[in-house]
C-alpha cells in the first residue's frame, strides 16, 4: 500500500489517501473509519470501518484507490449513517472518476471537496473521539459523562456517526497506539517494552495486548514491525480471555 498526502483544505475531513496494487490485501492494522474506494473501473464505493484485518482478493483491472474519511464525517458528506455502511462496500452514486490512478484519486478528493461545506459532525461524538485517542484505556462511561450523555445515548450517536460501538472503536485505537509506541522505540534503537506499552495503550497487561492483536490481525504485533525479534518470550505464556464486540 502506498500512502499519499492529503490536501491541506481537506485535512479536517480526510485522514489519508492510498493506492493498493497487487492481488490480495496486505497485512496491516484495521482502521476504524469509512473508506471511499474508487474501483479500477471508476465506480465509487463506501466501505465500513474495520475491527479486524480486511482480507480477500483485490479487484482486477488495476490498482485500488482509497480516501480514508475521518471518523464521524461520512454522514455529513454522503448522507448515510456510518453503521449502515457494509464492510464489503456499497456503491455510491457520486460519479465515476475514471482514468489513471492520479486522476481517480483527484476525482475522489473532488467529490469530498464538493460536499465539504455541508458536512456537519456530531460535536459530542467529536469530543469523545478526541478523548479516546488521548486516553485509549479510559472507560466508556467516563467518555459519556464528559460529553454530557448517558452510555446508551453515546452508543446510539457514536454508532450512527462512526459505525462502531465506542468500546470497539477504542479497542482498535489501542492497537494503533501500541504499534506506534513500539515503532518509536525501534527508531530510537531500543527494544520495545511490551509490558509498559500495553499499560500505556489501555490494556490490562502484555498478554491482553497480544490477544487483542491476534484477534484483530491474526498475528502478534511484531509481524507489523521492521524487526520482529524483539517480542518478549514471556508474552506467549498463559491463556488469555477477552470479549469483543462491533
Amino acid at each position: 500500500m502506498t500512502a499519499l498526502p492529503v490536501p491541506a483544505d481537506l485535512a479536517h475531513l480526510v485522514a489519508g489517501s492510498w493506492v493498493l496494487a497487487g492481488d490480495t490485501v496486505p497485512r496491516g492494522l484495521p482502521y476504524p473509519a469509512v473508506d471511499l474506494l474508487v474501483m479500477p473501473d471508476g465506480e465509487c464505493r463506501l466501505a465500513g470501518p474495520e475491527t479486524r484485518l480486511r482480507q480477500g482478493r483485490l479487484p482486477g483491472g488495476g490498482p485500488l484507490v482509497g480516501v480514508r474519511l475521518r471518523p464521524g464525517t461520512v454522514t455529513g458528506l454522503f448522507g448515510v449513517a456510518a453503521d449502515e455502511v457494509p464492510l464489503a462496500g456499497a456503491a455510491v452514486d457520486v460519479g465515476r472518476p475514471d482514468g489513471a490512478v492520479g486522476e481517480r484519486l483527484a476525482g475522489a478528493l473532488a467529490l469530498v471537496r464538493a460536499r465539504a461545506g455541508r458536512c456537519r459532525v456530531d460535536e459530542r461524538v467529536r469530543v469523545v473521539l478526541a478523548a479516546m485517542h488521548a486516553a485509549p484505556g479510559a472507560p466508556v462511561e467516563q467518555h459519556a459523562a464528559r460529553a454530557g450523555l448517558s452510555e446508551r445515548q453515546l452508543r446510539r450517536r457514536f454508532g450512527a456517526a462512526v459505525g462502531l460501538r465506542p468500546k470497539s472503536y477504542a479497542r482498535v485505537v489501542r492497537l494503533h497506539h501500541a504499534l506506534a509506541a513500539a515503532r518509536a522505540a525501534l527508531a530510537r534503537g531500543e527494544r520495545p517494552d511490551w509490558a509498559a506499552i500495553a499499560v500505556r495503550s489501555g490494556c490490562y497487561d502484555q498478554s491482553h495486548l497480544l490477544a487483542e492483536f491476534r484477534h484483530a490481525v491474526g498475528a502478534p504485533p511484531t509481524t507489523l514491525l521492521p524487526d520482529g525479534r524483539f517480542l518478549q518470550a514471556s508474552a506467549s505464556r498463559g491463556p488469555t480471555h477477552s470479549t469483543h464486540d462491533r
